[in-house]
């Protein structure tokens, strides 16, 4: 079994391949493993060094060092590679993906890690792009565009430059004007908060948006939520935050839920969408699954 690292220095505030890359290495050597290590120098890159490392044919283990935009990115690379397995080592802004299978402290252990099977989960293909946890149009999109902005600023951590983002974000124009057609039979329209498509869980620096998904059950959870009074919102946003939105009276007349492989989006303006952390400006997008596209090893 060979061993891939695949560093991204500018995922979290500290460059991790100063900070946490170390240990990996020197566990490594002491336990005499064969191990590469590869630093990311351009967006995109985690996903060509994965497809380089996993074509060569041979049992690879390639973990991302970063955060769930890294994951994403070299989950991309060996996509349908059955020779390639994926991991990660969190040290992201929101670390959001693993949350949906057990505690952070696992993916932080080498001993775990090593000793963690794989199990197939799914994707999500959308526009050219993969992603391998959650991918939404509209309000929480156009949160995650501007919190990335604050991300910038020195000394603004992940959960405070999401609390700046979405205080931009709610002072401003609320909704989005959505045509959504779910696996061609089911239809919407109307003004929207948001729609999202989940494998994953949870998104956003720990929002439970998608509190039923299950990664790998070839199946992606569509949320739809309609533009509700705006006074209401405040009290939305904690529900919805814990995951409890599906179930919740306060959601029931605004709220769609349902299940399927493919998801069309239609904007007459332009819309924001993201994509495990990504985000693009778009008139018309859909998000499909793509089913067991990788193994992803899951320690316990």
């Amino acid at each position: 079994m060979r061993y891939v690292f695949i560093v991204n220095p500018v995922a979290g505030k500290k460059n991790a391949y100063f900070t946490l890359f170390p240990a990996i290495r020197q566990y490594f050597e002491r336990k005499d493993l064969q191990f590469s290590c590869h630093i990311t120098e351009k967006p995109g890159h985690a996903m060509e060094l994965a497809d380089e490392e996993s074509r060569r044919g041979d049992e690879v283990r390639i973990y991302a060092i970063g955060g769930d935009g890294t994951l994403s990115e070299t989950a991309a690379g060996i996509i349908g590679r059955k020779n390639a397995e994926i991991g990660i080592f969190p040290c992201g802004s929101g670390n959001d993906y693993i949350k949906t299978f057990g505690e952070s402290g696992n993916f932080l252990s080498l001993e775990k890690q090593l000793k963690a099977p794989s199990r197939p989960v799914d994707m999500i293909h959308s526009a050219g792009k993969y992603s391998i946890n959650l991918c939404s149009v509209g309000l929480d999109a156009r949160v995650a565009f501007e919190m990335l902005k604050f991300k910038k600023i020195p000394f603004i951590s992940g959960p405070m430059a999401y609390n700046l983002a979405a205080a931009k974000v709610l002072t401003g124009k609320l909704g989005e004007q959505l045509e959504i057609v779910i696996d061609g039979v089911n239809k919407f329209s109307g003004t929207y908060l948001f729609a999202l498509a989940g494998s994953g869980k949870y998104y956003g620096g720990g929002f439970c948006g998608a509190p039923w998904a299950v990664p790998d059950d070839g199946l992606l959870d569509f949320v739809l939520i309609r533009k509700p009074p705006v006074y209401k919102i405040p009290l939305l946003i904690k529900t919805y935050k814990n995951g409890g939105h599906l179930e919740s009276e306060r959601f029931k007349s605004i709220l769609t839920f349902c299940r399927g492989k493919k998801m069309e989006i239609q904007a007459p303006g332009l819309a924001v969408a993201n994509f495990d952390g990504e985000c693009a400006t778009i008139t018309r997008i859909q998000f499909e699954i793509v089913p067991k596209a990788v193994n992803f090893i899951v320690p316990v």
